[in-house]
């Protein structure tokens, strides 16, 4: 964003973990001093709203060349714990974005998490099974 032209339509439920991107006066403006904007000064704009259902959604959707889907629950602890929540967020409760992306013709990124949802085969071997064992090698 500092080093390009782009502008960037921001949805989610909360703006909370973005507000220092926002354009809001920049960290260190003290009162009475002149508030330094960042580089990227006028275009973000914040939606808030939530993708499952907000009739909203298509209409921003049309407006952009590209739509990169961050939304998802994203931490390790949760998979286990929240499985069908995890599956819902990161899969089912993002098809209104799909739907409205391949009929828009619009590219779309989407972004799940990093980790294996649920218990991997390892861990229903048997505890002394070879294929638990992780093997090492020393260069």
């Amino acid at each position: 964003m500092a080093e390009t032209p782009h502008t960037v339509l921001a949805v989610d439920v909360y703006n909370d973990k973005i507000k220092h991107l926002l354009d809001l006066p920049a960290p260190g403006t003290e009162a009475g001093q002149e508030a330094r904007r960042h580089p990227w000064h006028g275009r973000i704009q914040f939606h808030r709203l939530n993708i499952k259902h907000d009739s909203r959604l298509e209409g921003l959707i049309k407006m952009s060349n590209l739509t990169i889907n961050l939304a998802a629950i994203c931490t390790p602890a949760d998979y286990n714990t929240r499985l069908l929540d995890t599956i819902y967020s990161n899969f089912i409760d993002a098809l209104p974005v799909v739907r409205y992306c391949s009929e828009n013709n619009k590219r779309l990124i989407h972004f799940s998490t990093c980790e294996v949802y649920g218990k991997t085969i390892g861990s229903f071997l048997p505890k002394d099974h070879p294929l638990r064992t992780v093997h090492t090698t020393t260069l």
